[in-house]
């Protein structure tokens, strides 16, 4: 059997590549930790609103609640980035019911952007309905 003295450097050759590999990676994930670049994930919370249009004048939204329902405590609307009415009280001290309904009136031509963003207890925001009706 014939030994080629080429063969033999090629195993070194890709054994130093895969430890450089490793540690470039190993560099940036310490790196981003290090600087801040990871963060921290934000607790996302399950809510439920539904909005029905009845007509061109009234779009219906409804609160059925979620994961933390009761740490609800206002729900703010706003239609084609208008503000467009508060469920609940703003700044208020107890929860918005499950079930509770309200009516947004106006002039509705059709495919209306509908945003709903829920305010909780613990003074974090986030949207809970994006949608068109």
């Amino acid at each position: 059997m014939q030994n080629n003295l080429t063969d033999e450097a090629v195993s070194e050759v890709i054994g130093t590549i895969l430890i450089i590999a490793l540690v470039v990676t190993l560099a940036a994930i310490i790196g981003a930790m290090v600087f801040g670049l990871v963060g921290t994930v934000q607790d996302t919370k399950v809510i439920a609103v539904t909005a029905v249009r009845y007509n061109s004048s009234n779009i219906s939204l409804t609160y059925n609640g979620g994961d933390r329902a009761d740490q609800v405590y206002w729900l703010n609307i706003s239609v084609n980035g208008t503000p467009a009415g508060i469920m609940g009280t703003l700044g208020g001290t107890s929860p918005v019911r499950v079930g509770n309904a309200t009516l947004i009136g106006g002039n509705f031509p059709g495919y209306d952007h509908v945003i709903v963003v829920a305010a909780f207890a613990d003074r974090t925001e986030q949207v809970v309905l994006d949608t068109t009706v």
